[in-house]
C-alpha cells in the first residue's frame, strides 16, 4: 500500500524513533496477540492500513484518499513504551510532503490506546503494547 510506504519512510528516518528500534514493519508481524510466541520482539513498531475512503468528485477520479493507519509500539517496559509512542507521535501528527515519492496532503493524530500483554517466557513478564490512531491524507 501506498500509505505504508509512508508512514514506513516518515518513522525509520526518524533519529528519535530510529534510536529507540529499528525493527519497524507492516501489519502485525508478528501478531502481538500471539505474546507467547518467543518470535514477538521488543522494541518494534508495527502499522496497519484500517481503512481507505475516497474523495467523491462528480465524474472525476479521486484526487485524495483518505486511510484510517493503525500504528502500535510494543516494549516490554511500560515507560519506554510510552516515549516511543510519544516519539512516533512527533514524528507523524501534522506532517505533509511528498514521501517516497507519495504526495501526502497531511496526517493527523485521531486517538491512542494502551494495553499489556501478558508474557511468561524468557523473564519477560509483560509487553506494553500503544495502539495509535492516525489519519492520513494522499493527494492522487
Amino acid at each position: 500500500m501506498l500509505v505504508g510506504k509512508v508512514i514506513y519512510n516518515i518513522l525509520s528516518n526518524n533519529g528519535n524513533v530510529s534510536g529507540v528500534t529499528t525493527n519497524i514493519k507492516p501489519v502485525f508481524f508478528p501478531d502481538p496477540n500471539k505474546a507467547q510466541d518467543p518470535e514477538v520482539v521488543t522494541p518494534s513498531i508495527v502499522y496497519e492500513v484500517t481503512n481507505t475512503d475516497t474523495t467523491d468528485v462528480k465524474g472525476q477520479v479521486s484526487p485524495v484518499d483518505v486511510y484510517q493507519v493503525l500504528v502500535t509500539t510494543l516494549h516490554d517496559d511500560y515507560s519506554s513504551a510510552t516515549s516511543l509512542a510519544k516519539f512516533v507521535r512527533t514524528a507523524l501528527d501534522h506532517v505533509s510532503g511528498t514521501y517516497n515519492t507519495i504526495k501526502v496532503d497531511s496526517i493527523f493524530f485521531i486517538d491512542s490506546d494502551d494495553n499489556i500483554i501478558q508474557k511468561t517466557h524468557q523473564g519477560q513478564s509483560a509487553i506494553f503494547v500503544i495502539e495509535q490512531l492516525y489519519r492520513v491524507r494522499v493527494k492522487r
